[in-house]
């Protein structure tokens, strides 16, 4: 009975872990231009950015898609979790520069949606 649980629960291991493998496989590495684009086209078609604030939105996940990446490459560490903490506090502070009131409160809005999502994710509940 003990060797049935066994073989059992490393199947089960086995399975899960092939399944996150195979998830994480699936999901396309874009390259900082692309994520750049992918959000300032989101916030072009749910906030109504104006053509200048288009240009200036996209410079700027533009440059902190560009650091992250180059983040990413750096040794762990305690300095890296604080390098990402204030990369996203820079980019909050020069989006709100950028946009208007209310389309930085959508835009925050979205951001707690989405953080929530990929909580809810982490936890089982995927889509």
């Amino acid at each position: 009975m003990k060797n049935l649980m066994k073989s059992t629960f490393t199947i089960l291991l086995l399975a899960s872990a092939t399944t996150l493998f195979a998830q994480q496989q699936q999901m396309p590495q874009r390259s900082p231009e692309e994520r750049a684009q992918r959000q300032t086209m989101w916030m072009q078609n749910n906030l109504g950015l104006t053509q200048d604030q288009n240009k200036k939105v996209y410079d700027i996940m533009l440059y902190h898609a560009q650091q992250a990446d180059a983040d990413k490459n750096m040794a762990p560490g305690p300095d890296k979790k604080m390098d990402k903490k204030e990369l996203k506090r820079d980019t909050e502070a020069e989006l709100k520069a950028v946009l208007t009131g209310d389309q930085y409160q959508r835009y925050q809005q979205h951001v707690q949606e989405m953080k929530a999502r990929r909580q809810e994710q982490r936890r089982g509940g995927g889509y």
